[in-house]
């Protein structure tokens, strides 16, 4: 059975990433063109990653990956790729549609990161919109059909069960901002997400 918590003694030439916010613990960065060990440990947490999220699609060429170090184990990862283009959620439709969920009976709760929002109805049911697209993963997310510029994609983030719900993923998000493109930080409208799991929601 495997832990999920993954030991980890440190690098000798690790790539720290400076967040003032956090006093004990640390933010690594790896990189695909890292040392053997370093990315060895990056696929060990990725097969962790994989017991949650499903395999095959989490890592992939160019992706830069962010481990949050507590007390000699990692405890939650990050993976962050280059994009050239995403699609905007689409949050008038949600401000239009507030009262369904008392009207029908069913509860609905929103999710914002920065000017992104998700939307989840305990109650599944078919909705349409015009001009927008429907992913369904535990609810439903909107998006516009027209693509804009984008800089820097969501791959997937994890935290450890008994871990979540501290504001980890909150600082390796704030840490992606920071260091992602050199020289300048990102806003968090610019950061383009996956389609959320109903943990990563909540």
């Amino acid at each position: 059975m495997l832990h999920s918590r993954i030991p980890f003694t440190g690098w000798s030439n690790e790539r720290v990433l400076p967040m003032p916010t956090l006093k004990t613990d640390r933010i690594v960065l790896v990189l695909d063109t890292d040392p053997p060990a370093h990315r060895n440990k990056v696929e060990e947490v990725v097969k962790m990653m994989e017991i949650e999220l499903g395999s095959g699609w989490i890592l992939r060429q160019l992706c830069k990956v962010y481990l949050f170090i507590s007390h000699h184990r990692i405890i939650g990862c990050l993976v962050a790729e280059p994009i050239k283009e995403a699609f905007r959620v689409v949050s008038s439709f949600f401000a239009g549609q507030s009262d369904i969920g008392k009207k029908r009976g069913t509860k609905s709760t929103t999710l914002q990161f920065g000017n992104i929002v998700f939307q989840r109805e305990v109650k599944k049911r078919a909705v349409s919109a015009s001009n927008s697209e429907v992913m369904e993963l535990g609810g439903a997310v909107f998006c516009e059909d027209k693509a804009v510029a984008g800089v820097c994609g969501i791959r997937a983030i994890w935290v450890t069960p008994s871990n979540r719900r501290k504001q980890i993923a909150v600082h390796m998000l704030d840490a992606v901002r920071k260091s992602f493109c050199a020289g300048s930080a990102l806003e968090r409208t610019q950061l383009a997400f996956s389609q959320p799991t109903s943990a990563g929601k909540a």
